[in-house]
C-alpha cells in the first residue's frame, strides 16, 4: 500500500510540475515551443492518472466510512412500515455526520463532495483561473421588444477554455455554468483591459451560432453583455486544498 501511495504521489508531483510549465507558457503557445507537444502529452497522461487515483481514493473513503483517518460508523437504517427507507436513512447519516465532525473534517467533506462533481475539463479551468487573473466572459442576448425583457440565448461563454486547453471547447459555457452553480467561480463586471480577449471570444463557434440564432430565428439584434470570470473565495480555498504538486 505504501509503495502504491508513493507512486500516486510521484504522479501528482509530476502533473504539478508540468501544469505549472504549461500555465506559464500558455496551453496554445506551449505546442510551438521546443518540447511543447511532448509536455502536453505528458500532462494529459499524468492528468488522467491523477484523476483515476483520486476517484479510487474517494471511493475508498465512501466504502470504509473514514474521514481524515477517523472511522465513522454508518447511521442506523431508518425503517418505515417494516422496510428500510433510503431517503430517511441518508438524511439521518448527514445529520449524524454534522454532529460528529469537527470544523476541519467538515471542510474536508465539503471539498471532497465538490471534487467528486468535477469533470476533467472543469478541473483544467480551475487550474487556469488559479493565478487570480480574470478572463473574458460574454452573455449573448436577444434585444427585447419595447417594454419587454431581453432573453439570454447563450450564457457564460468565456476565453478561459482556450487558455486552459479544454478537450471540448464547445462545452465551455456549460462548464462555467456548472462551476458557478457549485460556487467555485464568480462572474464580475466588464474589464476594459481584456478587450483583445473579448474580440477573440466573439469569433468562437458557439458565440457566432448564438448571434446567428438571434438574427435569423428571433429576427432581432443580438446584444453582448461583457463580463469577467475568476475564482470565488470558495474556489480559491478549494484549489489551495486540492491542487496537485
Amino acid at each position: 500500500m505504501a509503495e502504491q501511495r508513493d507512486g500516486i504521489d510521484r504522479v501528482v508531483e509530476q502533473a504539478g510540475r508540468v501544469a505549472g510549465w504549461l500555465a506559464r507558457a500558455s496551453w496554445e503557445a506551449a505546442a510551438r515551443l521546443p518540447g511543447g507537444e511532448a509536455a502536453q502529452r505528458q500532462f494529459r497522461k499524468a492528468e488522467r492518472a491523477v484523476l483515476d487515483q483520486m476517484r479510487k481514493r474517494l471511493d475508498e473513503v465512501d466504502e470504509e466510512g473514514t474521514l481524515s483517518g477517523r472511522i465513522i460508523a454508518p447511521a442506523t437504517p431508518m425503517v418505515l412500515d417494516g422496510q428500510v427507507d433510503p431517503l430517511r436513512t441518508a438524511m439521518a447519516e448527514l445529520l449524524r455526520r454534522s454532529a460528529e465532525m469537527d470544523r476541519e473534517q467538515s471542510r474536508e467533506y465539503v471539498f471532497t463532495s465538490l471534487l467528486r462533481q468535477l469533470l476533467p475539463d472543469e478541473a483544467r479551468i480551475l487550474s487556469a483561473l488559479s493565478d487570480g487573473a480574470p478572463y473574458a466572459l460574454v452573455h449573448v442576448a436577444a434585444r427585447a421588444a419595447l417594454g419587454g425583457q431581453q432573453r439570454i440565448v447563450l450564457r457564460n461563454a468565456s476565453s478561459v477554455g482556450r487558455a486552459a486547453g479544454v478537450t471540448l471547447p464547445d462545452l465551455v459555457p456549460n462548464y462555467v455554468t456548472r462551476l458557478e452553480h457549485l460556487g467555485l467561480v464568480e462572474v464580475g463586471p466588464e474589464d476594459p483591459g481584456l478587450s483583445v480577449q473579448y474580440d477573440i471570444l466573439l469569433t468562437e463557434d458557439r458565440v457566432r451560432a448564438a448571434e446567428e440564432e438571434v438574427r435569423t430565428v428571433r429576427k432581432t439584434t443580438p446584444r453582448f453583455a461583457r463580463r469577467t470570470l475568476r475564482l470565488s473565495t470558495l474556489g480559491r480555498q478549494f484549489w489551495d486544498a486540492a491542487r496537485p504538486g
